[in-house]
């Protein structure tokens, strides 16, 4: 086995200087079995080549310190970063990491994954992270909270440990109206306004649930401040309909990137998908015989069904088509190996880089400007509120009421006459 990784590795090398080179490696033993795990994955064979010489590059550092390959630990690696140096970049704040550092990083995942060097020390759980952990399980289990609403909730909570409590052992008699008031204060005043009321809400269910423990005194929730946010108060911002086509024009390539791309852009612009839900997608959910998409449970926790126009289905299968082989049944997946499905963070990614090349304001950055687009050009085309809610997934109708401010066409008929007449 060793000899026939041995023989591929020399097979991608082709140079007799570099050949040699590796075969005086000090990671010599596992640079063979380093690049079948890269082939197995995807890799092309110039990344697999950068890689192994970015091993060997790691092994040698490690000589020179007088180590060992599986001597290589957290402390070790980050040392290694540390001796690399970033390299100046425009636009970057910190400098940008030479191309040699992804290459040790997946052979330190490598060496981890085999067994060959240490395990890392398990951090000791500390008194804040099992009350944590404690409240995390009851958002889930009683409130019946979301994922991403459950992690936005332990963060504040976290926050608030930190920032009033220290270390342990926590007294938690210390938390009083005034030290709530002024966190809450503090934390509402480092967010966008329209991200003001999370800390609220978040520090309010984290309360209720100490008083349930005994943690803290009944009636302590009630001295947890209200941010006063007016309803309605900004507009959602959105597209035109001459905007998203100039959006999709800059994805008409036929490069794999932009095929998959284009189909992302429109699940959010035609149907109003959100990141998480365009993440989630899964082979399964497209039912081509009934022209119909499933969006699974996420956000709301309910199933809907949306229609697959033309448009959007033809993108799909120009994608699917050029889609990477992989076993995951994720619909969108990395185009580069190792082909990993793309998460929320990447969809959201993808629609910011195409916005911002249209050269929009600032604010128009995200997946969510092209769901509002989607839901605007609906209500401007006659849709009622309930079928907008409908194919958004809003639970409630309020939530899409604010969708009736772009309706200008229909707003303009409400309007009174000027009281003094025409000037």
């Amino acid at each position: 086995m060793a000899e026939r990784e041995d023989a591929m590795l020399e097979g991608l090398v082709h140079r007799k200087q570099d050949r040699t080179r590796l075969a005086a490696s000090p990671a010599r033993d596992y640079l063979g079995p380093f690049a079948t795990a890269l082939l197995a994955k995807g890799y092309r064979h110039r990344t697999i080549v950068r890689y192994v010489f970015s091993a060997d590059r790691l092994a040698r550092w490690l000589q020179r310190r007088g180590q060992v390959v599986q001597d290589l630990d957290e402390p070790a690696f980050a040392a290694y970063f540390l001796d690399l140096g970033r390299r100046r970049r425009r636009g970057v704040a910190n400098g940008r990491l030479p191309t040699t550092a992804a290459g040790a990083n997946r052979f330190f995942a490598f060496l981890r994954a085999s067994g060959v060097t240490r395990a890392p020390v398990p951090v000791p759980v500390t008194e804040a992270e099992q009350w944590v952990a404690l409240y995390d399980r009851h958002l889930e289990h009683a409130a019946g909270l979301s994922t991403g609403t459950r992690a936005c909730y332990r963060r504040f909570a976290r926050l608030l440990i930190a920032r009033c409590l220290g270390g342990s052992p926590l007294d938690w008699t210390v938390l009083t109206a005034e030290s709530l008031t002024e966190f809450v204060r503090q934390a509402a005043a480092e967010l966008k306004p329209s991200s003001s009321c999370l800390p609220v809400t978040a520090i309010r269910a984290f309360i209720r649930f100490l008083v349930l423990r005994g943690a803290v005194r009944r009636g302590l929730d009630g001295a947890v401040p209200t941010v006063r946010q007016w309803k309605h108060a900004s507009l959602p911002k959105a597209l035109t309909a001459d905007d998203v086509q100039r959006l999709l024009s800059l994805c008409e390539s036929e490069t794999d990137v932009a095929v998959r791309d284009r189909a992302v852009l429109l699940l959010l612009a035609r149907l109003g998908l959100r990141a998480g839900e365009v993440a989630a997608l899964e082979i399964e959910h497209l039912r081509w015989t009934e022209g119909e998409l499933v969006v699974v449970p996420g956000k709301t926790g309910r199933e809907r069904l949306l229609p697959l126009s033309d448009e959007v289905g033809h993108t799909l299968v120009a994608y699917l088509r050029r889609r990477p082989q992989s076993e995951d049944r994720r619909v969108f997946l990395c185009v580069l190996a190792p082909h990993r499905p793309l998460a929320s963070g990447s969809i959201s990614s993808i629609a910011g880089r195409y916005l911002h090349r249209m050269g929009l304001p600032t604010g128009y950055c995200g997946a969510h400007v092209l769901r509002h687009t989607a839901a605007t050009q609906m209500v401007r085309r006659g849709a009622s509120f309930k079928q907008v809610a409908d194919v958004l997934g809003h639970a409630r109708l309020e939530t899409t009421a604010i969708y009736a401010k772009l309706d200008l066409q229909t707003l303009s008929k409400l309007a009174l006459p000027f009281p003094g007449g025409e000037p």
